[in-house]
């Protein structure tokens, strides 16, 4: 930058004698195109940050879409054994009435959620995971309640919800965890957003580590520039 300076000033003298007044107005043209120049570059970064978060979100919706799939493929495999009509009646009534219900239950929590009612949806997924502790569906109330809370900037008990459920799918309380990578992720965010780099470093390690295969995993990746 001196050197520019400099460069600037000997080609005014070589151009001829110009007043001091001359020079001044000229100085403050170079450094109103400098000011706009850092001004464009500011911008430029705060747009990369935010092309970066969108891609961790679309990352996270696959995430959900290919568990989702396994899973589906799954119960397509499942072979059960031969059972006469009636026995096959009794057995599948109930579950499949408990599933309906809670499947019910979860999509009116999530619709409260995309319609941006976040205290409805709040209440929803909080009264989901009291009347449904052990469903597939408990670990993506846990998720969600979670992110419902950041939402309504209640940061701290954001961070107990996401930290409840990766401590219940480490002790295997769950049946399914399929969003406990999203939780890992979401926490590492949290504790960058309050300043503690450390922490969410730690759960960017620990994100990989304990599911390595994951998308959030890559993005864990990145974040720490491995």
């Amino acid at each position: 930058m001196k050197k520019a300076v400099l460069f600037f000033t000997v080609a005014l003298v070589a151009c001829g004698p110009i007043t001091k007044e001359e020079l001044d107005q000229r100085f403050a043209k170079v450094d109103e195109r400098l000011n706009k120049l850092e001004e464009r570059q500011r911008r430029l970064e705060e747009q990369s940050i935010k092309t970066e978060t969108r891609v961790d979100n679309l990352a996270e919706s696959f995430t959900k879409l290919r568990l989702d799939v396994e899973r589906l493929k799954t119960g397509r495999e499942t072979i059960s054994p031969i059972k006469t009509p009636e026995e096959t009646k009794r057995s599948v009534e109930v579950p499949q009435k408990a599933q309906e219900d809670y499947q019910r239950e979860y999509d009116e929590a999530i619709n409260l959620y995309n319609q941006k009612q976040l205290n409805k949806a709040k209440e929803k997924f909080i009264e989901f995971i009291r009347k449904n502790p052990q469903t597939p569906l408990t670990d993506n109330a846990y998720f969600w309640l979670g992110t419902t809370f950041r939402d309504l900037n209640e940061l701290d008990k954001a961070e107990a919800v996401w930290l409840t459920l990766v401590e219940r799918c480490k002790r295997g309380e769950l049946p399914d965890c399929n969003k406990a990578p999203a939780a890992y992720l979401q926490l590492a965010r949290l504790y960058e957003l309050k300043g503690d780099q450390q922490k969410a470093n730690e759960f960017y390690q620990n994100l990989m580590k304990d599911y390595p295969l994951s998308e959030e995993a890559q993005i864990a990746k990145r974040k720490l520039g491995k």
